[in-house]
């Protein structure tokens, strides 16, 4: 009904031209006032056919009637208006800018005019008010011209409004109704299958309900939330940690490192690690550190305040000429937040997606904010508020958090991270291996079982249908495994590429890695200097001969600065991670030699970065140890070593790797998968996994204790 005011309301200038005499002062009016709406909706980049052919009428009217004061122009005002209708609703067909479309845009948020159903809709209600248009204008003319008599021809006249009338109200949310049903089964035929759940749990020995391969947090969310559904879990762990790449190891004299994670995101109100925490009775069993984070470009340092908004204002201070833009951006990245994470509400874990255009629409208007960005590049957001280098870079200091892409990393993706600076990133005391230890004791709590140092070598598969897991120590048996290794070893080496059908043999071949790194660590006879995640970047881009690879920036830190449990007291460990192509291949075939020469230059440039940062710490190191994408490929399992697993499809319906396999059984969790890398984005991916298993075991419960 909305979008008919907004019709209506161009007609306006007719009914004041109609009904204000004399003619030349109705005619005047209705100039003034279509001239007013042409500026208002080119002012606004929405100009109406409706608009310019009333301006194009009005004008022409107008001259008329100055040239000749006896013509009575609009003697044929109702036939001029279905005209004008008419004319209008089918031109606007013939060249794409539909009628309806142009006044639904004034009522619909800007987030869903993109969307398929909102242009199909519009179409229809196009066509039919087209129709409805012109057979008006045929009973009119027929009317004004005698050849019906004024009573049958008015009714015909308008008679045919009605249709188009209902159209309107009863059309969109019809086929909302129905697109969201399709919507509801539309997946591809291969992934059209559902678990194959027992009655009970199985009693005999090594067989299980579920079988999760790899002890990664995506992993251990879904074996948690189903194991407290009853259901029987067992989770294989090819290390002798449990974490992948959120364990803490130890090294000679008590040092601990981290395997890779440095900050935890998502444990505010609405975080997902929040809800993952409390729905296990776990908020409290950890104890959370909060980060502190470090700008330096060259011998430029910020230290970024731990409050959001007095950070905004450091970069006012620091960047007045951008002040305009600086506060615009803060307040967009806050109300963008906002909106992503209000489909965590109240305690979900994967987020609560509109189903409907109707959803959707209620959710643009909640949070046009993010819809507004959520397709765009980081560089297109940017752009939108700012243009100095040096502040745009600052802004983009955490794009190595997800991979290499800098500023053309997407704007959504960004906008979650900016929650390292809304609501803080975090590391628990005692390392980030406390992360998995926990969730294994509540695994463990609930029934599940967790094993170390067991290698899975193939997943069991026969008539399309998971059976269990073949390891170097046994056989274990399931109907579900869900796989927290990377989608390409998932697919290559444990399943089997022949497994698949041939279109995901393709895909599979072309899932590329994402970035790998440099990793260098070392343990120092002193205190670091500072606690702070210090993202340094360079003055002059280093060059490393050994493997041909230009270094602009490091990350740097030091976790026992922050948590002094991590090293003997009055001591310290440190970090430097360097991003690299994931060729863990290249490295592999390198001799002992030339890999030790790769190793012994890491470690020189790091020496003499370290001596710029802590001349004392450069001076107190008792040992290093340099890790390459060979060794990241080693631990963690991934194609080519890559630290994030492969990249996603795009340009499908479904980006490939999807949660679902082609084999029925088989689920992928981690960063591989669904919202990519990151403890708070995997376990996002094991809840939404959990989350498509758990109805099946929530029944089967819910049977058992009826």
């Amino acid at each position: 009904m909305r979008t008919l005011w907004s019709i209506f309301r161009d007609f306006i200038p007719l009914i004041a031209a109609f009904f204000i005499p004399p003619q030349i002062v109705g005619l005047g009016i209705a100039l003034l006032i279509v001239g007013w709406m042409l500026y208002s909706q080119a002012k606004t980049r929405s100009l109406k056919t409706l608009t310019i052919i009333n301006a194009a009428y009005f004008v022409i009217a107008t001259i008329v009637t100055l040239f000749d004061p006896n013509t009575n122009i609009l003697e044929y005002g109702l036939v001029t208006t279905y005209v004008i209708l008419a004319v209008t609703t089918t031109l606007s067909l013939f060249v794409g800018d539909l009628f309806t479309i142009q006044y639904a845009k004034e009522t619909t948020p800007q987030a869903v005019w993109t969307h398929p159903l909102f242009t199909s809709i519009n179409r229809r209600l196009t066509v039919i008010w087209s129709v409805s248009f012109t057979l008006s204008a045929l009973f009119a003319c027929l009317t004004q011209f005698a050849i019906l008599s004024g009573v049958a021809g008015t009714v015909l006249t308008y008679i045919w409004m009605i249709p188009g009338l209902i159209a309107n109200s009863v059309l969109p949310p019809r086929m909302q109704r129905q697109f969201a049903e399709r919507m509801k089964t539309m997946q591809p035929q291969e992934l059209n299958w559902n678990p194959a759940i027992a009655d009970a749990p199985p009693a005999e020995p090594y067989h299980y309900d579920v079988i999760v391969v790899g002890s990664g947090i995506g992993g251990l969310t879904a074996a948690v939330e189903l194991a407290a559904l009853g259901s029987k879990v067992l989770v294989l762990e090819q290390h002798y940690l449990f974490g992948g790449a959120c364990s803490t190891y130890t090294r000679k004299g008590g040092f601990k490192f981290e395997a890779g994670v440095e900050s935890i995101s998502g444990l505010g109100e609405q975080g997902p690690v929040n809800h993952l925490l409390k729905r296990h009775g776990l908020e409290g069993a950890i104890t959370w550190l909060k980060n502190t984070y470090e700008y330096r470009d060259g011998n430029q340092t910020k230290i970024i305040p731990n409050d959001y908004w007095a950070w905004r204002d450091q970069l006012i201070a620091e960047f007045p000429h951008e002040r305009t833009g600086i506060e615009a951006m803060f307040t967009e990245i806050k109300a963008c937040y906002d909106g992503m994470y209000s489909v965590f509400a109240p305690d979900r874990l994967c987020p609560r997606k509109p189903e409907s255009m109707e959803e959707m629409t209620r959710f643009a208007e909640m949070y046009p904010e993010f819809l507004r960005w959520s397709t765009s590049t980081w560089k297109e957001f940017l752009d939108g508020f700012v243009r100095e280098p040096a502040l745009r870079a600052q802004m983009s200091m955490l794009t190595g958090y997800v991979g290499d892409a800098g500023e053309e990393t997407p704007a959504g993706t960004m906008i979650a991270l900016m929650g390292y600076f809304l609501i803080g990133g975090f590391r628990p005391q005692g390392g980030g291996g406390e992360l998995a230890m926990k969730l294994v004791e509540k695994l463990r709590e609930y029934g599940g079982e967790a094993l170390l140092s067991q290698l899975v070598q193939s997943i069991i598969v026969a008539d399309n249908q998971v059976h269990g897991v073949v390891t170097k120590k046994g056989v274990y048996y399931a109907p579900v495994v869900i796989s927290n290794v990377d989608p390409r070893v998932t697919y290559e080496k444990l399943v089997g590429l022949d497994k698949l059908p041939l279109s995901y043999q393709e895909k599979v071949r072309r899932l590329e890695p994402s970035t790998s790194l440099l990793i260098w660590t070392a343990a120092i006879d002193c205190e670091f200097a500072t606690s702070h995640l210090i993202h340094y970047s360079l003055p002059k881009p280093i060059h490393l001969a050994s493997i041909d690879q230009r270094i602009e920036g490091f990350g740097i830190h030091s976790a026992s600065a922050l948590d002094s449990t991590l090293a003997p007291k009055g001591k310290g460990t440190l970090h430097i991670n360097m991003l690299t192509k994931a060729e863990a291949s290249r490295f592999q075939a390198m001799t002992e030699k030339e890999y030790a020469a790769v190793k012994a230059e890491v470690d020189r440039v790091c020496r003499e970065l370290l001596r710029e940062i802590d001349p004392q710490a450069a001076d107190s190191i008792l040992f290093t140890e340099v890790a390459t994408p060979r060794t990241v490929a080693h631990y963690m399992r991934t194609h080519e070593g890559s630290v994030y697993n492969s990249k996603r499809l795009d340009g499908e319906a479904s980006p490939f790797p999807t949660f679902k396999a082609p084999i029925e059984g088989l689920y992928l969790v981690g960063a591989g998968v669904g919202y990519g890398p990151g403890i708070e984005a995997v376990v996002i991916s094991g809840g939404d996994v959990a989350s498509q298993l758990g109805a099946f075991f929530a029944e089967r419960k819910k049977i058992q204790t009826a």
